[in-house]
């Protein structure tokens, strides 16, 4: 996994901050994988919160993560399970990315 062990500290607090404790988290993409270089930080997020609770809780997030650790390139894919989503990319991300939360 290529975050420090500060960005991913900044990035599970952050995230129990601003969603439920029944929501869960997955780094997935490139930094994943050691051996690759470069990409943005890319996060899928499984929560049981309403739609408009959702997104407020995303971007109190995102703006909360870049606060500490920098304006990097940040991607959130938001499955809202209430809902549920047939977009191959969640799929993806819980089968190929790594839990945090």
């Amino acid at each position: 996994m290529r975050l420090t062990t500060t960005e991913q500290d900044v990035i599970r607090h952050s995230f129990r901050q601003c969603f439920g404790g029944e929501d869960h988290l997955w780094l997935f993409g490139s930094r994943v994988n050691d051996h690759k270089r470069g990409g943005d930080i890319d996060l899928y997020v499984e929560t049981n919160l309403d739609t408009n609770q959702a997104m407020k809780s995303k971007f109190s997030f995102l703006r909360d993560v870049k606060d500490q650790i920098g304006d990097q390139r940040i991607d959130i894919v938001l499955n809202i399970l209430a809902i549920g989503s047939s977009q191959p990319i969640c799929k993806i991300a819980r089968e190929e990315g790594i839990q945090l939360v």
